[in-house]
């Protein structure tokens, strides 16, 4: 096997595209049935993530209402994605939809594969594909086009390009909502994990490496990152105003901290130094191999990613939060001046006396002149 295969194989975590389960040896829907990588595609995205590359991001937007459920909640995404009708729409078979009577008239074909209008289940799937702002909008939208046609080959779906920021106070930048039936057209149902929505990311940098756009797509510990990114429900309950429950918790723990001075602790600190130990003995291997097989650019970029990881640091939000409260009392109590006493007014003394002033005689004036 190639080195290229093995940084493959060793990147996604598995060595095969299809996951098998030990109850059913066939392969078995999770993130679809999605045609092969490039090979390569480790080793591309490593050199990606070491040139500093902005990451792709792809994610599925939790949605926990009743709305989200059955053909209704298809129309209420579709809805919203085609902004009521204003946006186009693209299907999987190339057709582009105007207006909301296009929208409907999918729909309409949609219900006649079995959907409910009523159901206890989601019967699509809501995709986003985006890129931070900056990035040619054309592009995002040609390469999620690629990227929904390799991943969801026998699965009905629509998509949209976006332009504006997803959430209040991000820039604007161009963003695809994918909206794709879970029911494919043999009757399997997607079921993404976690390892498929890596997979995905790796596909989509694929599709918009395609388009000259530099992109990489990696875990956060493959680039010496520890903290996860502020989860969206929560950031969207405060936004409205709302403080949520894991923030009260959260306030309650780190006043705690500084009441008693005791430093927050790390809660995953073993797991996360075991994984950067392990990731940093990996990249010392992949980079002598390559050096070897005479590969000495990318070689050295690994040697780059493995310094990162290096001088990883793992403080948390509270930990970083407890040392600025901290600073901001020690502070507080260095900046205060002690009090002196007010410095004594001295007395006004009175004017001096003034003397009269001394008159020239004649005989003095005509001294003078004589002098000149």
């Amino acid at each position: 096997m190639s080195i290229h295969r093995q940084i493959d194989d060793w990147f996604l975590g598995y060595a095969t595209r299809a996951v098998r389960s030990k109850e059913n040896p066939l392969p078995r829907m999770r993130g679809g049935r999605g045609k092969g990588l490039k090979t390569g595609f480790g080793l591309r995205n490593l050199v990606a993530a070491a040139k500093k590359h902005p990451e792709v991001m792809v994610k599925i937007p939790k949605r926990l209402s009743q709305n989200s459920k059955g053909l209704r909640g298809i129309r209420n995404h579709l809805d919203y994605v085609s902004r009521n009708g204003e946006v186009e729409l693209e299907t999987h078979t190339g057709e582009k939809l105007y207006g909301k009577k296009d929208v409907k008239r999918l729909l309409h074909q949609w219900q006649k594969s079995g959907i409910p209008e009523e159901s206890r289940h989601r019967e699509a799937i809501n995709i986003v594909l985006s890129m931070p702002a900056g990035t040619p909008p054309e592009a995002v939208k040609n390469a999620a086009r690629e990227f929904a046609a390799e991943q969801f080959p026998n699965n009905q779906y629509a998509f949209a390009l976006h332009h504006e920021a997803e959430r209040e106070g991000e820039p604007p930048h161009p963003h695809v909502h994918l909206c794709v039936l879970m029911q494919n057209d043999m009757g399997e149902r997607l079921n993404p994990r976690k390892n498929d929505l890596f997979e995905w990311r790796v596909r989509f940098a694929e599709k918009l490496r395609d388009e000259g756009v530099q992109c990489a797509a990696t875990k956060r510990p493959q680039r010496g990152k520890t903290q996860k990114a502020e989860n969206s429900i929560v950031r969207a309950v405060k936004q409205r105003g709302v403080q949520p429950e894991r923030v009260k918790q959260w306030q309650i723990e780190l006043a705690a901290a500084i009441k008693e001075q005791r430093g927050p602790v790390h809660p995953y600190l073993d797991k996360a130094v075991k994984t950067r130990d392990e990731l940093a003995q990996e990249y010392a291997q992949i980079a002598q191999a390559l050096y070897r097989q005479g590969y000495k650019t990318e070689a050295r970029l690994i040697g780059q990613l493995k310094r990162q990881l290096d001088t990883q640091d793992f403080t948390t939000r509270m930990k970083q939060s407890y040392r600025t409260e901290n600073a901001k009392i020690r502070f507080g109590q260095m900046s205060q001046p002690e009090k002196q006493p007010a410095p004594e007014i001295p007395k006004k003394q009175p004017a001096p006396e003034r003397q009269p002033a001394k008159h020239r005689s004649a005989e003095t004036d005509q001294d003078y002149e004589s002098e000149r």
